[in-house]
């Protein structure tokens, strides 16, 4: 049985010629140079490289006809998939299959037509690779055989491309499962790894463009209360609200990370000192502005921010000594009375 002789068959031929994705109507040269070795080759006006959808044949390459697809009715490829090996027609006039299809009564007037088939990696049949001209001929067993390697080699570009599909999609699928390990499952936002990834990442930048980095370390005001006073699904609660209000204050190309438990580290790219004290003080405010509702309670929050910035221009400092400024600065802002930013000079 061929494979669109039931509905079933079709359904999964179809699958098989739409994961190959190669439907788009982008030409692309490796084919373009194959329909141009069929014509040289073969000595027929017209070669096309046809892909047999559910209702339309699409055209990955075609001579000497500018379509990109036909409705499938009106072109020999039902006829063609229905055949054992290749079709040939050397007068489509003559041949009651054909003789009424609109481009054998009208322009271009075909006459003679041989398509070789073609089948996708799964081993189920596609479309063809065909030729055909406007007077009506035969098709030697030397030119046979030169449609057969023409689609072999058609086959070998598909299964070549689906393949690189394949890794393609392979490599994204590990790169969600990498990015998964540096996220907090909790709030959604870089976990510590991530976080410091990504600061290393930016002060090397930095260093590089003679620009500078900031670092906000925020830390919640009296979060231990929450938990003990609300319990620690509230204080899950709290502690999202804050990653999402932070991720609010920030700028897209920011990086906010959980540090540790109530401590998060957020990563400002900036020019200018004063940017960054600037965007650390909205983060705060956005953090205090309003209760978090738990329960019908509305539940105050605050929180604490210590920043620092690295320049390349001041002493080349590291990573380490950064973040402990940011820390320093931090522990001011908690013995000063909470709820302030204070900037490590």
């Amino acid at each position: 049985m061929h494979p669109h002789h039931s509905a079933h068959d079709e359904d999964l031929r179809i699958a098989s010629l739409r994961r190959l994705q190669v439907l788009e109507p982008a030409q692309e040269e490796r084919f373009d140079r194959i329909t141009r070795l069929a014509t040289l080759t073969t000595g027929a006006a017209m070669a096309g490289i046809a892909l047999v959808d559910r209702d339309r044949v699409f055209y990955k390459s075609l001579r000497g006809l500018s379509v990109q697809s036909l409705p499938r009715p009106a072109t020999f490829c039902t006829v063609a998939l229905d055949t054992e090996g290749p079709l040939v027609v050397p007068d489509a006039t003559q041949d009651p299959r054909f003789a009424q299809l609109p481009i054998v009564k009208e322009a271009p007037h075909l006459r003679f037509y041989a398509s070789q088939p073609l089948f996708a990696p799964d081993g189920r049949r596609i479309g063809g690779v065909c030729i055909a001209d406007t007077r009506p001929r035969r098709l030697s067993e030397e030119e046979l055989h030169t449609l057969r390697d023409l689609a072999s080699i058609v086959e070998t570009e598909l299964q070549v491309g689906a393949l690189v599909q394949s890794r393609s999609e392979l490599a994204s699928d590990l790169d969600v499962a990498r990015r998964q390990v540096f996220i907090d499952p909790l709030t959604q936002t870089w976990n510590r790894a991530g976080i410091l990834e990504i600061l290393q990442r930016e002060h090397a930048r930095a260093r590089r463009t003679k620009t500078l980095v900031g670092v906000a370390m925020v830390d919640l005001d009296n979060f231990k209360d929450i938990n003990d006073n609300f319990g620690h699904l509230t204080g899950d609660r709290v502690l999202r609200t804050a990653a999402e209000r932070m991720i609010e204050a920030v700028r897209p190309y920011d990086a906010v990370g959980r540090y540790g438990g109530e401590e998060f580290l957020i990563v400002l790219v900036e020019r200018e000192a004063s940017r960054v004290a600037s965007i650390a003080e909205r983060v705060r405010a956005n953090i205090a502005q309003r209760p978090v509702s738990m329960d019908r309670r509305a539940i105050s929050m605050s929180a604490s921010v210590g920043v620092a910035c690295s320049e390349s221009a001041v002493g080349q400092q590291d990573i380490h000594q950064l973040l402990q400024r940011a820390d320093e600065a931090l522990y001011s802002a908690k013995r000063n009375g909470r709820n302030q930013v204070v900037f490590a000079h």
